[in-house]
């Protein structure tokens, strides 16, 4: 084979590959993603362009340009369901982004986009799927142009992505799904000037509390006057005012009434990763059942790196909560706070540095000392296991990974086992549930006295509900001992 055919098999098997990456994509993303319709008073239609969705709960983005000047509109998914637009949740009219919700009478879970605002780099590849002159779920793709300082729309990605008419309000995505920008407007005295305002913008939409789609006099909502905005109503959750008293805090240890205990703002991980409680708390109530948490990492001097996002859930009447969140890399990192209606609430920082670089006399390491039960190396050989029956020995007889549990739910035994002493008087245990791909669902702390001296222990715990579980012991200076996972069924 020479040199020109070998070179030409790779490119065939590279766009292969590449339109079957795409194919899968465009799967994953279609559900989240809608046309619009909009109608004047009288219910003639005005116009059709694109949205999707950017939280379960029916948030979603379009463009300002296409429901201004509407009376009513309504959108319709690829799988053929119809919503009607009902509120109004803000905008930029200068960025050209709305935000809004559909009427879900129903209480359905809508799949949404995932939403990063790293700036792409020239040459990414790109896709965008739409419906150009109202041909629904058009797919186009191409790579970024450039990343551009806009003084109207403010950050834009130009991309060689074809669009149309009708295309306004699309997402445009990156090649994990996620969508980087809202596709805005193209220049008609060039070739391929498409342009998509960042999702980066998003910070500057100016609250509208929630206006009705259309009122109830047919008024016009979105227009180019803008109407009163009641931006500093503290006392509804819709509002980010809500949240003006809130904190959020990092910390190691917890109070006995769970507050934090000496917070800080500067931790020190080992080679393998270590975890701080991240806490929040609010004046009131946080009226929310699930935080949503984005981490950010420092890169240069802006925050600009997602690392993840990361559900809770918690119990709305709370007014402070606290969770776990492991880090595995140094650096400074931001962690923002949101509602599940995506209300930000508040965001901390943090620097993470490699226990290496902890010189106080108090708290450095050896992380690797296996004979110091302030190292986790300590219990490298510990176990956690899962079991009904113990034998004459107090050893886990016939353990397992899958138990059936009663409708009024039923005990196992946990068995902690270590290769030398335990060497605290007291564990305590964290209960994690399997939501998704990971054990993001915090169930409950534990905490069982037991003797230093012992290399095992067991305690009986009750699981009333069926799922995946982790189950995460630590000594009582919050050294993790180990995990172990257990699968509940009901009978």
């Amino acid at each position: 084979m020479n040199k020109f055919s070998a070179t030409l098999l790779l490119l065939l098997v590279s766009v292969s590959l590449h339109a079957q990456e795409l194919t899968t994509l465009v799967d994953k993303v279609s559900p989240a993603i809608f046309k619009i319709t909009t109608y004047d008073a009288g219910g003639t239609e005005l116009g059709v362009g694109t949205g999707f969705f950017i939280s379960s709960t029916g948030n979603a983005l379009t463009n300002y340009h296409v429901l201004q000047g509407a009376s009513k509109a309504k959108i319709k998914t690829f799988d053929n369901k119809t919503y009607i637009i009902d509120n109004v949740i803000g905008w930029s009219e200068e960025s050209d982004i709305v935000k809004f919700s559909v009427r879900n009478e129903l209480n359905e879970v809508f799949p949404f986009l995932k939403m990063n605002a790293t700036a792409p780099k020239a040459g990414e590849k790109i896709f965008i799927v739409g419906n150009p002159l109202g041909l629904d779920k058009t797919v186009s793709d191409g790579i970024v142009s450039s990343v551009r300082q806009d003084d109207t729309y403010g950050e834009t990605i130009q991309v060689t992505a074809p669009i149309s008419q009708g295309n306004s309000g699309s997402p445009l995505m990156n090649m994990q799904g996620d969508a980087l920008g809202v596709v805005t407007f193209f220049l008609k005295n060039g070739q391929n000037l498409n342009f998509a305002v960042s999702v980066k913008n998003l910070n500057i939409i100016e609250p509208v509390n929630a206006l009705k789609f259309p009122p109830e006099d047919g008024e016009v909502v979105v227009n180019n006057t803008k109407p009163t905005e009641k931006k500093e109503d503290y006392n509804d959750p819709g509002s980010t005012f809500y949240y003006l008293n809130s904190k959020v805090k990092f910390c190691t240890e917890l109070t006995e009434t769970q507050t934090p205990e000496n917070p800080g703002e500067t931790f020190y991980i080992s080679p393998s990763g270590s975890w701080i409680y991240i806490w929040i708390g609010n004046d009131k109530k946080l009226a929310t059942d699930q935080l949503v948490v984005t981490i950010h990492k420092k890169v240069g001097s802006e925050y600009a790196q997602l690392v993840e996002t990361k559900y809770y859930d918690i119990t709305s009447t709370w007014e402070d909560t606290h969770f776990k969140y492991t880090f595995y890399n140094t650096g400074d990192y931001k962690i923002s706070i949101y509602t599940k209606d995506d209300v930000w609430i508040n965001s901390g920082y943090v620097s993470i540095k490699s226990d290496s670089d902890n010189t106080s006399d108090n708290t450095k390491k050896n992380t690797e000392n296996t004979n110091d039960p302030s190292s986790t190396f300590y219990y490298s050989k510990s176990k956690v296991q899962f079991c009904v029956d113990l034998d004459d020995n107090q050893q886990p007889l016939n353990p397992g990974t899958v138990y059936n549990i009663g409708k009024d739910g039923s005990w196992i035994y946990v068995h902690v086992q270590n290769d030398k002493s335990l060497a605290t008087d007291q564990l305590i245990v964290d209960i994690y549930k399997k939501k998704g791909n990971d054990y993001s669902e915090f169930v409950e702390t534990k905490k069982y006295d037991i003797t230093p001296s012992w290399e095992d222990t067991h305690f009986k715990y009750t699981f009333y509900k069926n799922g995946n579980y982790k189950i995460s012991v630590y000594s009582k200076d919050n050294v993790w001992i180990n995990s172990g996972y257990v699968e509940i069924n009901y009978k």
